[in-house]
């Protein structure tokens, strides 16, 4: 029989002999996470982010290449789920169309799909209880993110097993937001006013004073990529609303036939904002964020436009008479050819615009479009014009310089 001596001596044995067992385990454990985190990091440097922005700018220059199809693509979707839409309505089961969304499902993802819901809704959004969905095929653009999940996986078998199916799945979903946003460039190139006029006369639809299409995760942020806004707004409160030059409220917001003439609007933020048909004569933008606005139709004469970063904008059949664009950064496609980080911009439109004695010194228009333009008298000695159209424009007294154009500046200090 054990004595009680014996029990208390035996029951120390056994606890020193699981503290140092427990102190191995964890020791064990750190030096495992730590070779693991050091594998994942010597992956991540030497294969996954080459392979990612090999990947991102092969899918870039097929978007590029073939973007007039796919946007045609993209419109029939958009058609058929107005289709249903209209049928909807005419039933008495839709009241008039506010919003239409596009959602990237994670789930699909995951099981080798690339389908995106689209929803049409009412102006309660997701508590709309109407429901009226349809599916887009988004495989031209993730069939590159499947491949590159296959070359991934053959690169991961030579770390040993330490990088495992699950790694690479949830690798794959993180480098899907940067696919998704060829998506986001494709709905933004695809949607233009008059093709939306022109379908909603077709169909008969009804929609809301205001309605936006978006594009996003399901249930989950979502951006706008194209706003229609036909309430009445009155200039005077707009304008001070402008002059505030509020750091992200007009991104994407409507202000067509706005009158903002003599404003000081220097640094404002107009990213994708609708402009047209509105009046800033002799106002101040310079400086300012106006990547994909649009000024169609708009009066801007005297306007100055210094600075100001103006991709993707359109400035088609507007008065910018003695309008000044210097210094003024529209590079198209993507500026940092070593690293991917969005996809490349679409080249700024002057199309159809009075341009008489418009000053563009300095400015980068690489491809810029001045098919049909009235540039008398306009200046663009040391401007950066590679591959500008100038088709049919009037370019009589028109200065031009072979100077070569500085390129150190930092295009994304401008935020």
């Amino acid at each position: 029989m054990i004595s009680h001596i014996t029990k208390i001596r035996l029951r120390f044995k056994i606890t020193n002999y699981l503290r140092r067992a427990a102190f191995i385990n964890v020791t064990t454990r750190k030096e495992m996470n730590v070779n693991r985190e050091e594998v994942f990091r010597h992956f991540k440097n030497e294969i996954y982010d080459a392979l990612k922005h090999r990947m991102l700018f092969a899918l870039e220059a097929h978007f590029q290449n073939h973007k007039h199809a796919l946007a045609k693509a993209f419109r029939s979707s958009l058609e058929q789920i107005l289709v249903k839409v209209k049928l909807m309505q005419q039933e008495g089961n839709k009241q008039a169309l506010g919003y239409i969304s596009y959602s990237m499902l994670r789930t699909e993802l995951a099981n080798g799909r690339a389908t995106y819901l689209v929803e049409a809704m009412d102006k309660t959004w997701f508590m709309d209880l109407h429901t009226c969905r349809d599916t887009y095929n988004a495989d031209w653009a993730f069939r590159y993110l499947d491949e590159w999940e296959t070359e991934l996986s053959k690169h991961a078998k030579k770390y040993g097993g330490r990088i495992g199916l699950d790694d690479i799945q949830r690798m794959k979903l993180h480098v899907a937001v940067h696919v998704h946003q060829y998506i986001i460039a494709l709905a933004r190139f695809s949607i233009t006013e008059e093709w939306l006029d022109e379908i909603q006369y077709a169909h008969e639809m009804q929609l809301e004073d205001v309605f936006e299409v978006r594009i996003g995760e399901y249930l989950d942020h979502s951006e706008v990529v194209y706003k229609r806004d036909v309430r009445v707004k009155d200039s005077i409160v707009i304008k001070d609303w402008l002059e505030e030059k509020k750091p992200y409220e007009y991104i994407h917001e409507v202000f067509r036939r706005i009158d903002g003439s003599q404003g000081n609007y220097e640094g404002i933020r107009l990213q994708y904002a609708d402009l047209n048909e509105s009046s800033f004569i002799n106002s101040v933008f310079t400086k300012g964020n106006l990547i994909g606005s649009r000024w169609n139709k708009a009066c801007l004469i005297e306007a100055d436009f210094s600075g100001c970063l103006i991709q993707e904008a359109r400035f088609e059949k507007a008065n910018l008479r003695e309008a000044s664009f210097r210094d003024a950064v529209a590079v198209p496609g993507i500026y940092q050819s070593e690293r991917w980080e969005r996809p490349g911009f679409q080249p700024v439109s002057f199309a159809g615009a009075d341009l008489t004695g418009a000053q563009f010194q300095g400015a980068y228009l690489q491809d810029a479009d001045f098919t049909g333009a009235i540039l008398q008298g306009a200046d663009f000695i040391g401007a950066a014009i590679e591959g500008a159209c100038f088709k049919g424009a009037v370019l009589d007294g028109t200065r031009f310089s072979l100077g070569v154009h500085p390129v150190a500046r930092d295009i994304t200090s401008f935020g």
